[in-house]
C-alpha cells in the first residue's frame, strides 16, 4: 500500500472498517463525556479546560475521519489523513514552543515576585528603622523643649530675686519715663541730621558725576589724540622705511667703503710705523758701526780713546 498512490479495494474496504469502528468508539466516548459533564463543577477551571480541548480534538478527528473515508471512497487514497497529521504536528511543535515560553515566563514572573518580597522586606526595614529614628528625635526633640522651658523659668525666677535683692539693698527707685517733649526733640534731631547726612551723600554723587564725565572725556579725548599721533607715527615710519628701502644699497656700499679706508689706512699706518722703526734701527747701527756716510766717527773715537789712556 502507497501512502500517497491509490490502493487495493480490499484494502480500501478494511480501511473504510477501521476508521468505521473509530467513529463509533468516537460516539461513545462523546456520549461518555456528555454524560460526565454534570458530574464536573463549573467552579473547575482546570478540568473544563481539559473537557473543551478534548472535544474539540475529537471533532477534528471525526472531521478527518470521514473526509478520509469520502476520499477513499471516491479517489482511492487518502491523502487529507497525512494533511492531518502534518497540522497535528505542527500544532504540537507550536503548543511544545508556548509551554516552553509559557514555563519560561512563570520562571521570571516567580523570580520578580522573589525580588518583590526581599525589596519589600528591605523596605519594611527601613521603614521600621526610620520610624524608630523619628521617635527619638521626637523624643530628644521633646525632652530639650522642657529642657530648655525648665532653664528660662528658672532664669526669669533668678532675675527677678535679684532684682528684689537690689532693690532692697539700694533701694533703686526706677528712672522716670522721659517727656514726650524731650523725645519729639530727639527724633526732630536725628531726622535733620538723617536729612544732611543724605544731602552730604546726594551733592557728593552729583560731584562723582560730574567728575566723572569730565574725566571720561578727557580720557576720550586722550585716546584720540594719541590715536592720531599713532597714525602720524606710523606713517611716518612706513615713509622711513620705503626712504631706508630705496637708500639701503648706498647705505650698504658706504658701510663698506668705510671699512676698507679704515682697513686700508690702519695698514698704511702699520707700514709707516715699521719702516719708521727700521730705518731707526738702521740708522742707530750705521752711527754704531761708523759706516756710510758715519765713518769720519771712527777716526773721532779712536783719538778720544787714546785721550782716555794718556
Amino acid at each position: 500500500m502507497q501512502g500517497t498512490g491509490r490502493i487495493s479495494n480490499m484494502d480500501a474496504l478494511l480501511f473504510v472498517l477501521i476508521l468505521e469502528v473509530v467513529l463509533l468508539q468516537m460516539q461513545i466516548l462523546e456520549s461518555r463525556a456528555l454524560q460526565n459533564v454534570e458530574l464536573i463543577s463549573a467552579t473547575n477551571k482546570k478540568k473544563k479546560h481539559q473537557r473543551d480541548k478534548l472535544s474539540r480534538d475529537r471533532i477534528l478527528v471525526t472531521d478527518v475521519i470521514r473526509t478520509t473515508l469520502l476520499q477513499v471512497a471516491e479517489e482511492g487514497h487518502y491523502r487529507a489523513l497525512h494533511q492531518a497529521v502534518d497540522i497535528l504536528n505542527q500544532s504540537s511543535s507550536t503548543i511544545t514552543s508556548m509551554q516552553i515560553n509559557h514555563d519560561h515566563l512563570k520562571t521570571l514572573i516567580q523570580n520578580v515576585k522573589h525580588q518583590l518580597i526581599t525589596k519589600q522586606s528591605h523596605w519594611e526595614l527601613q521603614l521600621r528603622n526610620y520610624e524608630d529614628k523619628v521617635a527619638s528625635l521626637k523624643d530628644k526633640f521633646r525632652d530639650s523643649q522642657l529642657n530648655a522651658k525648665a532653664r528660662l523659668s528658672f532664669a526669669e525666677k533668678y532675675m527677678y530675686a535679684n532684682a528684689e535683692v537690689l532693690e532692697l539693698r539700694y533701694q533703686i527707685k526706677p528712672s522716670s519715663l522721659p517727656r514726650l517733649e524731650h523725645e519729639q526733640r530727639v527724633h526732630t534731631e536725628i531726622l535733620r541730621a538723617y536729612e544732611l547726612q543724605i544731602k552730604e551723600r546726594e551733592e557728593l554723587l552729583e560731584y562723582w558725576k560730574i567728575k566723572h564725565k569730565d574725566d571720561t572725556t578727557k580720557l576720550r579725548e586722550q585716546v584720540i589724540e594719541q590715536r592720531e599721533k599713532l597714525r602720524v607715527t606710523i606713517a611716518r615710519r612706513e615713509e622711513l622705511q620705503k626712504l631706508y628701502s630705496y637708500h639701503a644699497g648706498e647705505m650698504r656700499a658706504w658701510s663698506t667703503f668705510k671699512r676698507e679706508r679704515a682697513a686700508r689706512l690702519a695698514r698704511e699706518e702699520r707700514s709707516r710705523a715699521a719702516a719708521t722703526r727700521i730705518q731707526a734701527w738702521w740708522r742707530g747701527l750705521m752711527v754704531r758701526r761708523a759706516l756710510g756716510s758715519f765713518k769720519h766717527l771712527k777716526t773721532t773715537k779712536k783719538a778720544v780713546v787714546k785721550n782716555k789712556k794718556k
